[in-house]
């Protein structure tokens, strides 16, 4: 009797605790998995405005030599560049910031800005003054906004990022509070 059961087969009720089981499974783990994925999307802004915070740090504190007397500077700023690419939406790809045609693009390149991974984010780099020789704001006031903006599901509402930046005491280019969520999920 139990070889010709095996030969045929599950019985309805195993086949149903089977399925009911799978459908338990898919309702808790796909909409962890579409979370994770929206997730994923909306951090490419946050760490993206992180590394172009760290690396506009890096230019303020390096040395630069100025365009006519070839002295040495610091506490430097380079102009406005972005918002960059214009045109963005919900699918990620390789963009550069560092071609002639896009603007603000020797900013991208002096603060060595280029992204090696598909973005779907357009990057804004707006500083209070560009040049040398900047100094604290007596009020501790933004030097300096980063920002992010992206059509995350394709709806045509922007979540968007912001990043303030200060200059310290010790004439470093610190965050200035939080990291700005605007429409974080639109």
């Amino acid at each position: 009797m139990n070889r010709r059961r095996s030969q045929l087969g599950l019985t309805l009720i195993e086949t149903l605790v089977l399925l009911s089981l799978v459908a338990s499974l898919l309702a808790v783990f796909v909409p962890t998995f579409f979370r994770q994925l929206r997730t994923s999307k909306v951090s490419e802004g946050a760490e993206r405005l992180e590394q172009l915070h760290h690396q506009a740090a890096t230019y303020f504190a390096a040395s630069h030599a100025h365009p006519e007397s070839g002295e040495p500077q610091r506490q430097c700023l380079p102009p406005a560049a972005g918002p960059w690419p214009m045109d963005i939406d919900a699918d990620a790809r390789i963009i550069d910031f560092q071609t002639e045609d896009v603007p603000g693009h020797t900013t991208w390149a002096a603060l060595g800005f280029q992204p090696d991974m598909p973005i779907r984010f357009r990057y804004s780099f707006q500083p209070v003054s560009a040049g040398c020789g900047l100094l604290p704001p007596e009020d501790s006031r933004s030097v300096l906004t980063l920002r992010a903006e992206a059509d995350i599901d394709g709806d045509g509402q922007l979540s968007a990022f912001e990043r303030d930046a200060t200059i310290s005491e010790a004439l470093e280019l610190v965050p200035l509070g939080p990291l700005h969520a605007l429409n974080r999920v639109e």
